[in-house]
């Protein structure tokens, strides 16, 4: 691994870990019915990677799939954009940040090695929770789906990775259909953030996979 040059870095699940982040916002929303509120959550959640995975995210759209995937916002009167906002606001109250994350950009600076993020949200609210834990001292870049493509599109690798070079980079996530297809389309090296021991039933095929950030140190 003394290429690496380039480590890129998912953010939800990897750096951060939402915990009942959706049983939250229905409390803020004043809805009630929880499980179907989060039920509909995730088919707004997998409609929006669905609808982008050919096309660049803009947020005039993805409010709209909110708005036909959840009825449920609409029985109670709350648009897209503050069910948005709520679901953004909730971050800092749900994250458990894993530490391990900057105890390894720190290591990977020594190296002389630079630590970028690709994140398939929204940038306002990453930053928010990326400044609040100080981590954007340890990155050099930030990419977010505003105007961009999601890391399941090939073109998404377009601008990040420099070609001809790919075999300097390598990305770290925990989603096989979406941070390690995309080290796949951009024949880059990955590494599967996978702490639960989840079996792969996919056809991707990570270059390595761990169940703790801190084993990054002794494969870089």
């Amino acid at each position: 691994m003394e290429k690496i040059r380039t480590v890129i870095w998912d953010c939800d699940d990897v750096i951060w870990k939402n915990e009942e982040n959706l049983q939250i916002v229905a409390k803020k929303l004043e809805i009630a019915n929880y499980k179907e509120f989060s039920e509909q959550c995730y088919e707004f959640f997998d409609a929006f990677l669905d609808y982008f995975k050919n096309k660049k995210a803009n947020m005039g759209k993805m409010l709209q799939i909110a708005d036909e995937t959840m009825p449920i916002l609409g029985l109670h009167s709350v648009s897209p954009e503050i069910f948005l906002k709520a679901l953004n606001d909730a971050k800092l109250e749900t994250i458990k940040f894993n530490e391990d994350a900057i105890i390894v950009m720190k290591y990977l600076q020594t190296k002389g090695i630079k630590n970028i993020i690709k994140t398939d949200w929204w940038r306002e609210a990453q930053e928010i929770v990326l400044k609040h834990y100080g981590v954007l001292d340890y990155i050099e870049e930030l990419h977010c789906c505003d105007d961009a493509y999601l890391k399941t599109n090939p073109n998404s690798a377009i601008g990040l990775i420099k070609k001809g070079k790919e075999d300097t980079y390598l990305i770290i996530g925990d989603s096989l259909k979406c941070d390690i297809a995309f080290a796949e389309h951009a024949h880059i090296k990955s590494i599967w953030f996978n702490p639960n021991n989840t079996p792969n039933k996919t056809q991707l095929n990570p270059t390595f996979e761990v169940t703790s950030l801190l084993e990054v140190i002794d494969i870089i």
